[in-house]
C-alpha cells in the first residue's frame, strides 16, 4: 500500500481515460511484436528424389552386370572378348555413376543446409572427394582400356 492512499476509494484516475487513445496505442503495439517462429531442433534432409539411393542402385546393377557378363566370357574366343569387354565396362561406368550421384546428392544437402543456417563443411568436402574419386576412376578406366584393346 501507498502512504495517502486510503484503500476503500479506487483511485478515480486509473479507472478513467481517453478510450479512443488506449484503443490507438493497443493497435500500435500489435505490430511491434514479431511473429511467432517455429524452430526445428533436428532438421533432417530428406530431398524429393533421393540421388544417394539411385547411386546404391546403380552400383547395385552394375556389379550384376559385371558379373553376369563375365559368367558368358571364357578364354579364347573373340566373341567371348567383348562379353569381358561389358564385364569390365559396367563394373567401371558404374562406379562413375555412383559417386557422380553421391556427388549430386551432396551438391543438394549442402545447398539445404546453407538456407537453413547450418554448416555444408562437410557436405561440400564429401562432394569434392565424390568428383576427385569420380575423376581417377575415369583416368584408371581409361588406361585400362586403352591398353587391354
Amino acid at each position: 500500500m501507498q502512504p495517502g492512499v486510503d484503500p476503500e476509494k479506487p483511485n478515480r484516475t486509473q479507472l478513467y481515460g481517453q478510450p479512443q487513445n488506449l484503443n490507438q496505442q493497443i493497435q500500435q503495439t500489435q505490430g511491434v511484436f514479431p511473429q511467432q517462429q517455429i524452430i526445428i531442433l533436428n532438421p533432417k534432409f530428406q530431398p524429393k528424389f533421393n540421388f544417394r539411393y539411385l547411386s546404391y542402385a546403380v552400383f547395385a546393377l552394375g556389379i550384376i552386370a559385371s558379373i553376369t557378363f563375365l559368367e558368358f566370357s571364357e578364354p579364347g574366343r573373340l566373341a567371348d572378348d567383348y562379353w569381358r569387354f561389358l564385364s569390365e565396362a559396367s563394373c567401371c561406368l558404374s562406379i562413375i555413376l555412383t559417386f557422380v550421384f553421391d556427388a549430386v546428392f551432396y551438391k543438394g544437402k549442402a545447398d539445404w543446409q546453407a538456407t537453413t543456417g547450418q554448416s555444408n563443411t562437410w557436405s561440400l568436402t564429401g562432394m569434392i572427394f565424390d568428383i576427385i574419386f569420380a575423376c581417377i576412376v575415369i583416368f584408371f578406366g581409361f588406361i585400362w582400356f586403352t591398353e587391354a584393346y
